[in-house]
């Protein structure tokens, strides 16, 4: 589109794309711009939301390596993120199902400059670790990666949301900012805006749909997307814990989970890589889907008895001194899944005026500082080629689904067990009257 500095413009969702692209478009004068969400920004549903996200540039795909370099830069030099940012160095590992992403990720790395990238054998990683006490079984590739760290990434997008209303972007939440259905004209094909759960009609000129894991249950994507949680839990180390913990690197099996340092008030947060789907309709629109359930929509539910068996197994294979604490916090983070895992930021083919901006993938957050300018660089025609033909609308087309992180099977909420009233159950909350 050509620039108006008047045009109305409509993001749906305030989560990492959301408030990316509206910081950037305000950065470039656009000066009618308000972003809708459920939850007050930083939302406390979006993915993400979260004490940390991993911050690097190990990636098979050049085009995300080249943004993972470009995106540290920013992390370590912006005024914005100052304090955010840590560089403890990660490793990367794999089972064997992402063995070939691992290795891919080494020789793209190394193509592009990245330095420091060292094979280690799980030894290697005891003696460099000497808390790593686990036999690490299933930690059959192992990556070191100094240039590689994470961000406190709920304060990153409360900071750029603050940003981008200091440039005069209105963010609305509530009833008034959960968005449910779309506008359209006459011709049932031009979108005019959107209407919330309180009725609230919103018009646009461009409507952006930036919603994550709730896009497939709010418009047809035909088969694009799915929203995929993966399980998180946190555990409360002592004040002696935290000293002993702090000065570890992140690890990441991408088939048996990744564990951070500990967070200054002790927070040992770690996760569950196989993720999960919740299939059910829609009852707006009618869509039968994966749609998230979150705890903070059933704050009686908790995680899967499987999950957590599975996931204290994982630590036990790397801090087995740690596996039988209890978790103070859980909680099923959804994402926007595609089947190749690249992002889905496109003009709607058949829809005028609607702009899709979403497919994390598991992978989107770190690129907050600059996806923003990617979709908005899109926005007004002027985005690579390239990266337009990774990020196009591909509905029906064949995708290459070899040499991906988190291949495993997803999991079907409705099979798993325990996950239902379970904190009610175990006296950790009170029911809802």
């Amino acid at each position: 589109m050509t620039f108006s500095p008047n045009k109305r413009i409509l993001i749906v969702g305030a989560g990492a794309f959301g408030t990316s692209t509206a910081y950037h478009l305000s950065q470039r004068g656009y000066n009618s711009i308000r972003v809708l969400d459920r939850h007050a920004v930083p939302s406390c549903e979006a993915a993400s939301t979260d004490i940390s996200k991993v911050i690097r540039s190990d990636y098979n795909e050049p085009l995300y390596c080249k943004m993972g370099i470009e995106s540290i830069e920013a992390w370590r030099d912006w005024d914005m993120f100052e304090g955010l940012y840590h560089v403890p160095g990660w490793i990367l590992s794999a089972c064997k199902l992402s063995v070939p992403f691992v290795e891919g990720s080494v020789e793209t790395s190394k193509k592009l400059g990245v330095e420091g990238l060292e094979i280690l054998t799980p030894e290697e990683i005891r003696d460099k670790l000497p808390l790593v006490k686990g036999k690490l079984d299933g930690w059959n590739i192992n990556v070191w990666n100094p240039t590689a760290g994470w961000a406190n990434s709920g304060e990153a997008v409360r900071r750029m949301a603050l940003a981008a209303e200091r440039n005069g972007v209105e963010f609305v939440s509530g009833d008034r900012g959960y968005v449910r259905k779309l506008k359209y004209a006459s011709d049932g094909t031009t979108c005019t805006g959107v209407v919330t759960q309180d009725g609230t009609v919103y018009e646009a000129d461009l409507v952006i749909l930036a919603a994550g894991a709730w896009m497939p249950s709010l418009i047809d994507l035909h088969d694009q997307l799915t929203a995929k949680g993966h399980s998180v839990a946190h555990i409360q180390l002592t004040p002696e814990e935290t000293k002993e913990y702090a000065s570890l690197p992140i690890l990441d099996n991408l088939e048996l989970g990744y564990f951070f340092p500990p967070q200054e008030d002790g927070i040992f947060k770690m996760a569950h890589s196989q993720f999960i789907t919740n299939t059910a309709i829609d009852p707006v629109s009618g869509l039968t889907t994966s749609i998230p359930h979150t705890f903070v929509q059933s704050p009686t539910d908790d995680l899967p008895l499987e999950i957590e068996a599975t996931m204290r197994r994982n630590l036990r294979r790397v801090f087995p001194q740690l596996a039988d604490r209890p978790f103070c916090y859980t909680r099923l983070c959804w994402d926007a899944d595609t089947a190749d895992r690249h992002f889905l930021v496109t003009p709607h083919p058949t829809q005028k005026n609607l702009f899709i901006a979403t497919g994390g993938s598991a992978h989107g957050f770190k690129f907050l500082p600059i996806v923003g300018k990617y979709i908005a660089d899109h926005i007004e025609g002027k985005l690579d080629a390239d990266v337009v033909h990774h990020w196009r609308w591909r509905a029906g087309e064949t995708m290459n689904t070899k040499n991906l992180a988190h291949l495993d099977p997803e999991l079907e909420l409705a099979d798993l067990t325990g996950w239902k009233g379970r904190r009610e159950r175990e006296g950790r909350v009170k029911a809802k009257l």
